[in-house]
């Protein structure tokens, strides 16, 4: 099962393969939820969000993509638009997967 992702705002997230802090806020007054299907774990966020905010403030989300620990980003549900101008879904999949990760509102 991936790591638990829902927190306190303000929570630091160590990406252990990446190797580097991951430091993004949580908004505990929108309803950031966390759903367990067997072994895999799903965090929903909202649409319209940029992507390549929620990671970090990547200039492309992409770049984080790439990295072989983000192949378990998967799209879903609600259609997100990076700073490429790509569009994706909101629900990260996080199974088999050791980046940490926090989703920002």
């Amino acid at each position: 099962m991936g790591p638990d992702c829902v927190g306190k705002s303000e929570d630091k997230v160590y990406n252990t393969r990446v190797g580097s802090l991951v430091d993004i806020l949580v908004d505990e007054t929108k309803n950031v939820k966390k759903e367990n299907y067997n072994d895999y774990s799903y965090v929903h966020s909202y649409p319209n969000r940029d992507a390549g905010s929620v990671i970090g403030g990547a200039t492309c989300d992409r770049q984080l993509w790439k990295l072989d620990c983000w192949s378990c980003l998967v799209t879903a549900k609600n259609k997100l638009k990076d700073n490429c101008g790509h569009t994706h879904d909101a629900r990260m999949e996080l199974a088999d997967c050791s980046i940490w990760y926090k989703m920002i509102n």
